[in-house]
């Protein structure tokens, strides 16, 4: 889920448009026809993005939740390369959604402007979905008791590898539980015996010519620098929330450890040198890359190319940790039926309803149950092909019980922010400079327009 400067532009135009006034549920269904069922018919809308598969998946929920709740009629509306851009147009002319996707920053500026609706208020009354019933870090808050939204799949990230190299080097498989994760050097060391020259020498060997690698042992997301930062027992974000801790030895350390995978180790490829590698799932099945750190939804793609594919829990620093993201779904604060809407709301948190795209290892559900209950983990988290052997400790308890929201989930000024981070960040990992000197150079401007950060 990709974002861009529309998101900034949407904020800014939204600032503009006005709000319809907010009517009670009661009064808008009583001007409402009556349904076949006698009650008045409600009409709702539900606009979200992605890719074909999980359109196809939202849609059969909804269709399913029109069964349930013949008195409401869900509007979809799909929006996978506009969505800025059309949900600006809705709001602007006053058709705001009732439910809707929205990525995680917009979410907590559009509820401090009043434009989203609190959902504490449901949640503290709803036995079935409420914040002891979902899992850790899956509710957004935007001020104390304040909820802007839950997220609508969970995602994480472990190793994901291919069987076939492992086995060829006669390297040991990753660990798949915490107690048992890699240390760091152990995890190099791995790379290291999968990662080849042309001429067949690993990256153990005296004779390993780094300019000419033909297999690296593992790549990066390094779009998730900050990956290992709470394996190294640090945050990015002080603990009184106020600054960024650019300075903090063991975040500069965490950081540059991944920098190193490149450039002192030679196990990973640069930014450059990713550019002439196929993308992730082929990379594995072509044998150009033994282990990709990714998000679980890799395992749908990576099962369609039957790859011979395991799961590893992510090498740790200090302790095992995992990071976690995941875009909030959330409800306007102008819907004319919200008691309706929240209906809907609770039914796309279910993953009972679209059981197969968690079955199929794309998502990961949000309520706790499916992460406890014997029986509601065996619809999802052991299905094969989409969930390796191992997958329930290195990804769904490592996730339920070691995992870490993603730093910038509670930074109220991030797009600002990662204006002066994302070109240092580009300069690390690009071998530029190293992570100390590139977060010195840029701390004060950083702190300078930190605006601290949200529950």
């Amino acid at each position: 889920m990709k974002k861009g400067p529309l998101l900034l532009l949407l904020s800014v135009l939204l600032l503009a448009a006005g709000c319809q006034p907010e009517g009670s549920s009661e009064k808008a269904a009583a001007s409402q026809p009556a349904s076949a069922t006698g009650q008045p018919k409600v009409e709702l809308s539900y606009a979200f993005w992605g890719t074909a598969n999980e359109r196809a998946a939202q849609e059969r929920m909804i269709a399913k939740f029109m069964e349930q709740y013949p008195n409401i009629h869900v509007s979809s509306i799909y929006a996978p390369g506009d969505y800025a851009t059309k949900l600006t147009t809705l709001y602007a002319s006053n058709k705001a959604p009732d439910v809707f996707l929205l990525h995680k920053e917009s979410a907590l500026q559009w509820a401090e402007q009043g434009k989203l609706h609190n959902l504490k208020e449901f949640m503290d009354a709803d036995p079935e979905v409420n914040e002891q019933t979902l899992i850790p870090n899956a509710v957004m808050y935007w001020d104390e008791g304040k909820i802007a939204g839950v997220k609508v799949t969970e995602e994480s990230f472990a190793i994901y590898y291919n069987k076939d190299m492992f086995e060829e080097a006669n390297v040991p498989l990753p660990p798949v539980k915490a107690e048992d994760a890699w240390t760091w050097d152990e995890f190099v060391t791995t790379a290291k015996r999968l990662t080849f020259d042309r001429n067949g020498n690993n990256a153990l060997s005296a004779n390993f010519d780094p300019a000419h690698i033909k297999q690296y042992g593992v790549r990066l997301p390094t779009y998730l620098w900050h990956l290992f930062v709470p394996s190294n027992d640090a945050s990015m974000i002080a603990a009184d929330g106020s600054h960024l801790n650019l300075d903090d030895p063991a975040v500069i350390d965490a950081v540059q450890k991944m920098v190193d995978l490149i450039y002192v180790h030679h196990v990973a490829p640069s930014p450059i040198e990713t550019k002439n590698i196929p993308e992730p799932t082929l990379s594995l099945q072509s044998k150009k890359v033994a282990m990709n750190i990714d998000g679980q939804w890799i395992q749908l793609d990576l099962a369609a190319a039957k790859v011979n594919f395991g799961v590893g829990v992510l090498p740790k620093l200090k302790k095992s940790t995992t990071i976690q993201f995941g875009e909030p779904i959330v409800m306007s604060a102008t819907s004319k039926h919200p008691k309706e809407a929240w209906l809907l709301y609770k039914w796309l948190l279910d993953a009972e309803h679209a059981i197969d795209m968690y079955a199929s290892g794309l998502w990961m559900p949000l309520l706790k149950d499916y992460y406890t209950k014997p029986e509601l983990i065996a619809k999802w988290a052991t299905v094969k092909p989409g969930h390796p052997d191992g997958y329930e400790d290195a990804v769904m308890r490592q996730t339920y019980e070691n995992g870490v929201n993603s730093f910038d989930y509670y930074l109220r000024n991030i797009e600002q922010i990662n204006l002066i981070l994302s070109p240092a960040i580009d300069d690390i990992f690009l071998g530029n400079k190293p992570v100390k000197e590139a977060f010195e150079e840029i701390a004060s401007q950083v702190n300078a327009v930190f605006k601290g950060t949200y529950p």
